[in-house]
């Protein structure tokens, strides 16, 4: 019987799958590709280049960091998985001016101008905003600038006052934009799409449409005008809410964390990665033990004892995999060695192998600052970097002001104005996530599956730290500390203030996507 319904499929569509289908299995390839480069790049002794060689690696190095972000996002996106919502934590403002610095003043020397960054009044420290997304805005309004810059340069200066958010301004000397364009922007910055009727108006391409919809995506906005006195100048303010003033929430730029007294096991058959994991550790003071292969792996196991392990999932003779179920198997002290996968693989179906394998974490390649990568590896190994003890919990409670507050409202809204449509289903997604993190901890609780505590509470790091709830952040950070040390006899005390603002959270939620968003 023929269905009435059907019909043969779309040529476009089916090739629009294969050219998927094409790219998920390069995926890995092409990760561990764009790790070499960046990792490349900082492996070169820039003191040794002169200056204007320097210059042109840190403009490549901070063009490569950026691909590797974008890289990353599109992958996720081709493979289904949600990048709008996805934790990103904090940005450092300094570290991201730097990088810009870096990426456009060698361009800038390049076509016979100049980049000036500029800085004015107080700045936040820190950014509650993904650097891919801002780097796509700010790069395509300097790029516009400096195609059309004169003999002035260009300047970006960046004010802040807080109430008043904080403004990036970029202006040239040269022309100034075309009639049509800011009149454009003034009717809201509506570019036509490219095939949807109507050429792009001279000066007003792909780039200045690109960051005018992501603009509106973060709740920004974004202001064109030919100043009195010639040029251009384009204004970019981003929302309070996406600010962070006050005591520094991170360490500051360069502060690497003391990795003094712990001994790592790092396994990693990459000489490229070999080299700057090597340095990276060292520099921070652990002692590191290396190996090229997943049985040289196990052999190291078996000969000492180790504080955590670092493994490579793509290894000769055995793979990380492997070696993870292979130590869990073991049966003795050893088999609870903390284990993190240093991978590239690091999709869905990717991740629920390594966590079924064993593995305690998992850290993407490239590695993209040496301090979090220290701190991560504090955390998995069990040794708190600055963060409160299960003592703190026990003795002071969950109102101990070092947790921090229970609820960002702020950086809660503007999880969802990145949203944007989506935002929707981003609160059934994270009332469905908690619900299970809540229903799995419970249970783990019960059973005392230390394995499945920490797997759920890092799941539950995570989140919390995305969506502002700070104190619960703390408690799953300690509850986390706790399961790894084996404190069994205190894990119950533990897991009540942590599970309560974990209801609290899913309430919050819930009680959010009831309400309509505001005008």
């Amino acid at each position: 019987m023929v269905d009435p319904e059907a019909r043969d499929p779309d040529p476009s569509e089916t090739a629009a799958l294969l050219a998927l289908r094409s790219l998920h299995l390069f995926e890995h390839d092409i990760r561990a590709a764009i790790s070499d480069v960046v990792g490349g790049l900082r492996l070169i002794e820039r003191s040794r280049l002169a200056p204007e060689a320097r210059v042109q690696i840190d403009r490549v190095q901070a063009a490569a960091d950026t691909l590797a972000g974008l890289v990353d996002d599109a992958l996720m996106t081709v493979a289904g998985e949600a990048v709008i919502g996805r934790a990103e934590g904090l940005m450092r403002l300094g570290d991201w001016l730097a990088a810009l610095n870096g990426r456009w003043s060698g361009r800038a020397t390049e076509a016979g101008t100049a980049f000036v960054v500029e800085r004015r009044g107080e700045l936040p420290g820190h950014l509650n905003l993904s650097p891919v997304t801002l780097d796509r805005i700010a790069g395509n309004l300097v790029s516009n600038a400096l195609r059309h810059a004169g003999a002035g340069g260009v300047r970006l200066v960046v004010e802040g006052q807080p109430g008043a958010g904080l403004i990036l301004s970029v202006r040239d000397d040269g022309p100034g934009y075309p009639r049509a364009v800011l009149d454009r922007m003034a009717r809201g910055g509506a570019y036509p799409a490219r095939g949807g009727g109507g050429a792009l108006a001279p000066g007003g391409g792909l780039g200045l449409r690109i960051a005018a919809e992501l603009t509106r995506e973060i709740g920004g906005t974004l202001v064109l005008e030919n100043p009195d006195g010639g040029g251009a100048l384009a204004r970019l303010t981003l929302p309070e809410a996406l600010l962070r003033y006050g005591p520094e929430t991170l360490p500051e730029p360069g502060a690497q964390p003391d990795l003094g007294g712990l001994s790592i096991l790092l396994a990693e058959d990459n000489l490229t990665n070999q080299t700057i994991l090597r340095r990276v550790l060292g520099g921070m003071g652990a002692e590191i033990v290396l190996v090229g292969d997943g049985v040289a792996a196990l052999e190291a196991v078996e000969a000492r004892a180790f504080d955590i392990a670092l493994i490579d999932i793509e290894m000769p003779r055995l793979s990380g995999l492997e070696v993870m179920q292979a130590v869990r198997a073991r049966g003795d002290a050893r088999a609870a060695l903390p284990m993190v996968a240093l991978t590239a693989y690091v999709l869905r179906d990717n991740r629920e192998a390594i966590y079924a394998a064993g593995a305690d974490g998992i850290i993407g390649k490239p590695i993209a600052s040496a301090a979090e990568f220290g701190r991560a590896i504090l955390r998995y190994a069990g040794r708190p970097a600055g963060l409160p003890e299960p003592e703190d919990v026990l003795g002071r409670g969950a109102g101990d002001p070092a947790l921090g507050q229970k609820m960002d409202a702020a950086r809660f809204e503007a999880l969802l104005a990145v949203a944007g449509p989506d935002r929707a289903e981003l609160l059934t997604r994270l009332i469905s996530d908690l619900g299970g993190v809540l229903a799995a901890l419970d249970g783990a609780l019960e059973a005392g599956d230390l394995p499945e505590i920490r797997a759920q509470t890092h799941i539950l790091i995570a989140v919390s730290g995305a969506v502002g709830a700070d104190r619960l952040y703390r408690l799953a950070e300690v509850l986390n500390i706790a399961a790894k040390r084996r404190r069994l006899g205190d894990l119950a005390a533990l897991y009540a203030p942590c599970r309560a603002d974990l209801e609290d959270l899913i309430a919050y939620v819930a009680d959010r996507a009831a309400r309509p968003d505001p005008d």
